[in-house]
């Protein structure tokens, strides 16, 4: 649904979405994702904005109703690669 969600978060929204007052956009939070690229990764929450209140119910439907879910394929290249070096 949103590739920029899709890429860089896991999971489901932590909560309900906020409106911020200050950007005038719609927010809702995620987990950051695992970047195994990062050597001294830690995980944070990531804010994603929308603009309209219909957009962002739509995005917290999804994302509740199907978690990303991290791509096993990629972890096991990556740690195929990792055994090589």
């Amino acid at each position: 649904m949103n590739n920029y969600i899709e890429a860089t978060c896991i999971g489901s929204p932590l909560g309900l979405p906020e409106y911020n007052e200050s950007t005038e956009q719609w927010e809702l939070f995620f987990e950051e994702n695992h970047d195994e690229w990062n050597p001294y990764f830690e995980r944070d929450i990531i804010s994603v904005s929308f603009e309209s209140a219909e957009e962002v119910t739509d995005a917290y439907n999804h994302y509740n109703q199907n978690p990303v879910k991290e791509d096993k394929e990629n972890e096991e290249v990556t740690e195929q690669v990792l055994a090589l070096v």
